[in-house]
């Protein structure tokens, strides 16, 4: 992976809106963004809508050059659509497409947003990076032992059909002309960071079976010259601090200067906040971005933690890095 000048990340779908809150100098809201491209008159109908999910367009510059991938689309397609129109994300810009890991609230909107990059580029077929696992049935074993069926990620044939060129491995990508890299499976090293608790799949015999690691999740990284590795993680299902020593190792000459998503510390997984945050100060990251399914227990500790070096990730935040 080669060094990039700056970088640029849209968040697209996020689960809260907050156009208010103060924010560090590299950080323009939804609001200001609207006004920044002419809005006149502010109200409900040109604003976004916050939504259970994640998506993040993610842009690398180099001099005049850059490259752009989409990270994720959120739960389904009138939210995706709805938010990329109003905050004028140029889709003939996306270049290629990765998805972080086989969640349904991550991945609903992908046909949607191929389709619109589709038509914004001619027909040209988008680079899709996944994990063969993300196609596995899966389910949420309930308090009661019954088993909630989650609704599957796009096939791929449906992929296919609607301008996906899949690219289904386990091993790592470097895409883009070296700009970002795609991980492989991430080692679970930490003996407190344990998955998603009650995941199932369905194996081939048809019998549900535990499925709490979540194997399949990836995350994202770009190395910004001058400044370090920023890591994009949706959902840390595999534990941030496991994302964060995958990362570190898989470029140990290169500091850790920031990470981004969801940090899955809400509900089961409020018990490790503490050891998360303090093994978190650890890598000294210049950025923490927490979002989607982090939990507000885990933003509260995490920005008392770090202070001015904390963002709270919402729905139309523009982040120049």
């Amino acid at each position: 992976m080669d060094a990039v000048e700056a970088l640029e990340v849209l968040v697209i779908v996020d689960n809260v809106t907050d156009s208010l809150s103060s924010n560090p100098p590299f950080v323009e809201t939804e609001f200001a963004g609207r006004l920044r491209r002419g809005m006149r008159q502010l109200g409900g109908s040109c604003l976004c809508c916050a939504a259970h999910g994640l998506s993040c367009l993610i842009t690398a510059r180099r001099g005049a050059q850059s490259q752009t991938m989409l990270f994720d689309t959120g739960p389904d397609a009138w939210v995706f659509e709805r938010n990329a129109v109003r905050l004028g994300v140029d889709f003939a810009s996306i270049e290629a497409m990765a998805l972080s890991h086989g969640h349904w609230d991550h991945a609903g909107a992908m046909p949607q947003a191929l389709q619109m990059m589709n038509v914004a580029n001619g027909g040209k077929a988008i680079p899709t990076y996944m994990h063969p696992g993300m196609f596995d049935r899966r389910a949420m074993k309930l308090p009661d032992s019954r088993m909630m069926p989650v609704e599957d990620v796009p096939s791929l044939a449906s992929l296919a059909a609607n301008g996906a060129a899949v690219v289904s491995t386990v091993e790592e990508q470097v895409i883009l002309d070296g700009s970002f890299y795609i991980s492989g499976e991430i080692p679970r090293v930490t003996a407190y960071e344990r998955g998603l608790p009650g995941q199932h799949r369905l194996n081939a015999d048809g019998v549900w079976e535990p499925d709490e690691l979540v194997l399949d999740e990836r995350f994202v990284a770009v190395n910004i010259a001058g400044k370090g590795l920023f890591v994009f993680t949706a959902c840390s299902h595999a534990g941030l601090i496991n994302v964060l020593t995958a990362a570190c190792a898989r470029f140990p000459d290169v500091p850790l200067y920031g990470v981004m998503g969801g940090f899955h510390l809400s509900g089961a997984t409020e018990a490790i906040i503490p050891q998360t945050v303090d093994d978190l100060g650890g890598f000294d990251p210049k950025v923490v971005v927490a979002g989607h399914c982090t939990g507000w227990r885990a933003i509260g500790a995490l920005a008392a933690r770090f202070d001015q070096a904390f963002v709270h990730s919402a729905v139309g935040k523009r982040l120049t890095l």
